[in-house]
């Protein structure tokens, strides 16, 4: 949403369109926007802007620096309004109380995580390896009735994945508080489908992925891709898989989000074979 920062700054007075390159996040009644071409004392007229733009928003944080860290945590500083990190987020018709602060969560994904839930079937076991605070995984266990079980690692986004499910009045859904390296020693069955919504680093759990899958299981596989072109990318995704996967795997590859300059996220859709 560059266009509200455009506004934001006409209200506040400030010049200097050029220097907006991102948008805005709104995550419950929350936004968060990346300034750091601005001055400090900017950036708090860009946000209190923002309050007014945005009737919906109580609060307005910057991020600074990018997504980090084994838990996936963005640094935020306060900018204008309600100084909380704490808020309840509304989509796919679910609602997820989220920290912006402790947790990761991104509203952009909230299209891909409404295709995945549609594709799953009535009683289909599903593992979310990296479940964050429900948003994949609460949807598809409310529409489609399927056994979920989400793994973790970060303890308080566990937490609040379980208030969540109570939020959301879903019941067949597990959370594991874990790494999902040691999934294989912890789990006994195997999956009709995995979901592995970590896009920088989910080369790394493809093998645990391969041992929990059943045959012809699906497995939805996130990648953050160099590519200056949608095809650039689908083709050095390729490659990466054709290294990762079985011979036998079949897979589609989707377009996502940009993410950076020259970098795509992506998605493949893998069939494993029998």
């Amino acid at each position: 949403m560059p266009r509200l920062i455009r506004q934001a700054l006409e209200r506040a007075g400030i010049e200097g369109t050029e220097r907006v390159s991102t948008g805005v996040d709104v995550v419950g009644d929350i936004a968060i926007v990346r300034l750091e071409e601005f001055k400090p004392r900017e950036k708090k007229r860009i946000g209190e802007a923002l309050l007014t733009e945005l009737s919906n928003v109580n609060g307005v944080y910057e991020q600074v620096g990018g997504v980090e860290g084994e838990l996936r945590l963005r640094s935020v500083r306060h900018l204008a309004g309600a100084k909380r990190t704490v808020t309840v987020h509304r989509e796919n018709g679910c609602q997820f109380m989220v920290d912006i602060a402790r947790c990761f969560f991104s509203p952009r994904l909230s299209t891909e995580r409404l295709r995945i839930a549609s594709q799953v079937r009535r009683n289909e076991s599903v593992l979310n390896m990296f479940a964050g605070v429900g948003p994949f995984s609460i949807p598809i266990a409310k529409s489609s009735r399927a056994r979920v079980t989400s793994c973790e690692i970060n303890p308080f986004a566990c937490k609040l994945h379980i208030e969540n499910n109570r939020l959301n009045r879903v019941d067949a859904l597990e959370v594991l508080n874990e790494d999902a390296q040691n999934l294989p020693s912890r789990l006994i069955s195997k999956y009709d489908r995995i979901i592995m919504p970590h896009p920088s680093q989910a080369d790394r759990f493809v093998p645990v992925a391969l041992r929990l899958a059943k045959k012809n299981a699906r497995i939805h596989y996130y990648r953050h891709v160099l590519g200056r072109t949608e095809e650039e990318a689908s083709h050095n995704l390729a490659t990466e898989l054709s290294e990762l996967l079985p011979r036998s795997a079949r897979y589609e590859l989707r377009r996502v989000r940009e993410v950076g300059p020259r970098w795509l996220e992506m998605v493949a859709d893998v069939r494993l074979g029998g």
